[in-house]
Protein backbone atom coordinates (compact mmCIF):
# COMPACT_ATOMS: atom_id res chain seq x y z
CA UNK A 1 0.00 0.00 0.00
CA UNK A 2 1.25 3.64 -1.13
CA UNK A 3 1.30 6.47 1.58
CA UNK A 4 -1.08 7.77 -0.71
CA UNK A 5 -3.56 4.69 -0.26
CA UNK A 6 -3.23 4.72 3.21
CA UNK A 7 -3.58 8.49 3.77
CA UNK A 8 -7.01 8.11 1.47
CA UNK A 9 -7.86 5.13 3.95
CA UNK A 10 -7.54 7.41 6.94
CA UNK A 11 -9.42 10.05 5.24
CA UNK A 12 -12.43 7.71 4.08
CA UNK A 13 -12.19 6.48 7.46
CA UNK A 14 -12.74 9.85 9.44
CA UNK A 15 -15.35 10.55 7.02
CA UNK A 16 -18.25 7.57 8.33
CA UNK A 17 -18.18 10.14 11.60
CA UNK A 18 -20.66 13.13 11.38
CA UNK A 19 -19.63 14.13 14.29
CA UNK A 20 -16.32 15.52 16.03
CA UNK A 21 -16.62 13.45 19.61
CA UNK A 22 -17.35 10.26 17.62
CA UNK A 23 -14.28 11.47 16.02
CA UNK A 24 -12.52 11.46 19.34
CA UNK A 25 -13.73 8.62 20.17
CA UNK A 26 -12.65 6.64 16.86
CA UNK A 27 -9.05 8.30 17.57
CA UNK A 28 -9.24 6.83 21.49
CA UNK A 29 -10.21 3.53 20.21
CA UNK A 30 -6.97 3.33 18.03
CA UNK A 31 -5.22 4.18 21.11
CA UNK A 32 -6.64 1.22 22.63
CA UNK A 33 -5.31 -1.09 20.23
CA UNK A 34 -1.95 0.34 19.77
CA UNK A 35 0.69 -2.67 20.85
CA UNK A 36 1.73 -1.06 24.06
CA UNK A 37 5.52 -0.55 24.96
CA UNK A 38 6.27 -2.61 28.01
CA UNK A 39 6.99 -0.86 31.42
CA UNK A 40 10.93 -1.47 31.34
CA UNK A 41 11.29 0.08 28.28
CA UNK A 42 9.87 3.52 28.88
CA UNK A 43 13.25 5.15 29.98
CA UNK A 44 14.18 8.36 29.32
CA UNK A 45 16.22 7.40 25.87
CA UNK A 46 12.31 6.27 24.86
CA UNK A 47 10.56 9.76 25.72
CA UNK A 48 9.63 12.29 22.79
CA UNK A 49 10.60 15.40 23.70
CA UNK A 50 8.17 18.32 23.37
CA UNK A 51 5.28 16.41 24.60
CA UNK A 52 3.03 18.47 27.25
CA UNK A 53 1.90 14.42 27.66
CA UNK A 54 4.30 11.56 28.48
CA UNK A 55 5.42 9.65 25.31
CA UNK A 56 7.33 6.59 25.09
CA UNK A 57 8.15 4.84 21.52
CA UNK A 58 10.20 1.46 20.78
CA UNK A 59 11.24 0.22 17.28
CA UNK A 60 12.63 -2.91 16.54
CA UNK A 61 13.71 -3.87 12.60
CA UNK A 62 12.65 -7.76 11.89
CA UNK A 63 12.17 -9.28 8.33
CA UNK A 64 13.06 -5.92 6.61
CA UNK A 65 10.64 -4.07 8.87
CA UNK A 66 10.58 -1.51 11.22
CA UNK A 67 8.17 -2.37 14.27
CA UNK A 68 7.17 0.34 16.63
CA UNK A 69 5.59 0.28 19.93
CA UNK A 70 4.35 3.27 21.88
CA UNK A 71 2.26 4.32 25.33
CA UNK A 72 1.08 8.09 26.35
CA UNK A 73 -0.31 9.04 29.59
CA UNK A 74 -3.26 11.14 27.82
CA UNK A 75 -5.48 8.99 25.87
CA UNK A 76 -5.93 11.31 22.76
CA UNK A 77 -2.46 11.35 22.57
CA UNK A 78 -2.45 7.95 22.41
CA UNK A 79 -4.91 7.48 19.68
CA UNK A 80 -2.72 9.78 17.74
CA UNK A 81 -0.05 7.69 18.02
CA UNK A 82 -2.00 4.76 17.18
CA UNK A 83 -2.86 6.60 13.93
CA UNK A 84 0.64 7.43 13.31
CA UNK A 85 2.00 4.26 13.72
Amino acid sequence: MTIEEKQQEIIDEFNIYDDWMEKYEYIIELGRDLPIIEEEKKTKDRIIEGCQSQVWLDSSFSDGKMHFKADSDAIITKGIIGLLI
